[in-house]
């Protein structure tokens, strides 16, 4: 990583964003904690507070004050300072004398279909189905284009889109003004990040909010919203863009056999995981599942149901530090079935919850697409899609966490 002009500068357009070797710019989210309000513990029902890491010395304080870790700072066992993600979905990048998938503004966003930016035709990646996305942020740090065993880099998990999402939400609840959220509204009906999903190169609930087609159907280019603020997860230009449509993003560390869920341990590195469905480190298949997951419940989920996030003034996300409500709120799913509704809640942007009762090789997409409207935003959620699916609306970003400097506690 390198900086960029203003990269430690609070207020800066650049602030906390970096440079990967190949082009790729990414923004950088430090580890924190978070509270769920409950409307008994200090915070009103659906109010989230979040608190600088510094703030407790010892987690079981932090813990005894109903604060906890995201679950996306938790990998490889450990405890993660932070990590960086794509600042823009990835676009095809010419690397040495191969392509790989970065994070650049205004690219054509990759997609797994051979009509739109296939992800084929990328080094690392022999077809056009969801799988190989890992395959593709894999080849980022290797070499000419081709997959890295050894890489830092994974497709974007659903813990880290659930903390974005979090984060926006805690930022709007915060926010006074527009002056350092652009989207900020003070009604409370729009409080939420904007992006491509009203079929015509705009936002639904935003129509001053623009795009800029990349040629195929109503898709935008990479980061090419403009007042591009407004389609940042905190409403500044420093934040991570299209969150909220222009494509559905594949999301790793969850999964079904068919049967059951099933969510990534928390000893297991998203780094780790390949693309396939029959070796121990594969994200998918019965040796990858029982090697890096555990089974989890969604007692309320129904099949080929579409639901929305929020449901009147009940509480959506689970306050609670470990089991299954605490897996549950990682994965932006709701606490119980009294969560969600037909229509959802504003607070929650009406998000779209598309159930689906356990497929086999389940690949979790998020933020729905260019065509979905208000259904489409930061904590929306599909469940009925599968590795080996192939869509010209799917895209991916990639993630990595910082990395400890051999024989030093530094990054």
């Amino acid at each position: 990583m390198t900086l960029l002009p203003g990269t430690e500068t609070p207020g800066h357009d650049n602030w906390g964003n970096y440079r990967f070797q190949e082009g790729s710019v990414v923004g950088y989210v430090p580890v924190h904690w978070v509270k769920i309000g409950t409307g008994d513990n200090g915070l009103q029902v659906n109010e989230l507070s979040i608190l600088k890491y510094s703030a407790f010395t010892r987690e079981a304080t932090a813990n005894s004050n109903g604060y906890f870790i995201p679950r996306c700072f938790i990998d490889g066992g450990e405890t993660q300072m932070g990590y960086f993600v794509d600042k823009y979905q990835t676009s095809k990048n010419p690397w040495g004398t191969g392509f790989v998938a970065s994070s650049i503004k205004n690219g054509l966003p990759i997609s797994a279909h051979p009509d739109h930016n296939p992800i084929a035709d990328l080094t690392a990646c022999a077809t056009n189905i969801y799988g190989e996305a890992i395959n593709a942020v894999h080849a980022r740090d290797g070499e000419n284009g081709l997959v890295n065993p050894d890489s830092n880099w994974f497709t974007c998990s659903r813990f880290i889109y659930v903390n974005l999402a979090m984060l926006s939400m805690a930022h709007g609840q915060a926010a006074k003004s527009t002056i350092n959220c652009a989207w900020y509204d003070p009604a409370g009906s729009i409080n939420y990040p904007k992006g491509n999903n009203n079929s015509a190169l705009g936002d639904r609930d935003d129509l001053s909010v623009t795009y800029i087609s990349d040629g195929y159907s109503n898709c935008g280019k990479t980061g090419s919203g403009t007042p591009f603020a407004k389609t940042t997860h905190n409403g500044q230009n420093c934040g991570i863009a299209d969150l909220n449509g222009n494509m559905y993003e594949i999301s790793i560390g969850v999964t079904s056999n068919g049967t059951d869920y099933f969510v990534a341990k928390e000893s297991t590195a998203m780094k780790d995981f390949t693309a396939g469905n029959s070796a121990v480190t594969d994200h998918w298949g019965a040796a990858g599942i029982a090697a890096n997951m555990e089974v989890f419940e969604i007692p309320y989920m129904e099949n080929s149901v579409a639901k929305c996030m929020g449901s009147g003034a009940n509480q959506v996300l689970s306050e609670e530090l470990s089991g299954n409500g605490a897996v549950l709120r990682s994965l932006g799913m709701p606490k119980d079935g009294n969560g969600r509704s037909d229509v959802g809640t504003n607070q929650f942007g009406k998000d779209y919850l598309y159930e689906y009762q356990t497929k086999d090789e389940l690949c979790v997409i998020s933020g729905l697409n260019w065509s979905h409207g208000s259904y489409a935003g930061v904590w929306s959620s599909s469940w009925n899609n599968s590795r080996a699916n192939s869509n010209g609306s799917i895209s991916f970003r990639a993630a990595c966490y910082p990395v400890k400097r051999r024989d030093s506690a530094s990054y």
